[in-house]
């Protein structure tokens, strides 16, 4: 297991009342329907140019939203958008 995704269980397991508070404490309520859709493709490991096949969009378009999905959520890598998903349960 990566050192990244082992912190973020242990934070987990010590701090369960955490994985139950809602989504715009999360900043989920910020992501446009779109959005929460390229980051269910993220968190499935899709590359841009899959998701942009699937959902019919050009790949820039894709590369935009993953920095927006990013932005609004704190976050620095398409991996740790995948951990967030998984963590709550939106993939």
């Amino acid at each position: 297991v990566a050192e990244a995704m082992t912190s973020k269980l242990v934070q987990q397991i010590q701090h369960p009342h955490m994985a139950d508070t809602p989504d715009d404490v999360h900043g989920l309520e910020k992501l446009t329907p779109r959005e929460r859709e390229i980051l269910i493709c993220l968190a499935r490991g899709e590359r841009n140019k899959s998701i942009a096949k699937a959902l019919n969009m050009a790949e820039c378009t894709v590369k935009a939203h993953v920095q927006n999905i990013l932005k609004k959520l704190n976050l620095s890598s398409r991996v740790q958008a995948a951990v967030f998903a998984s963590q709550h349960g939106i993939a």
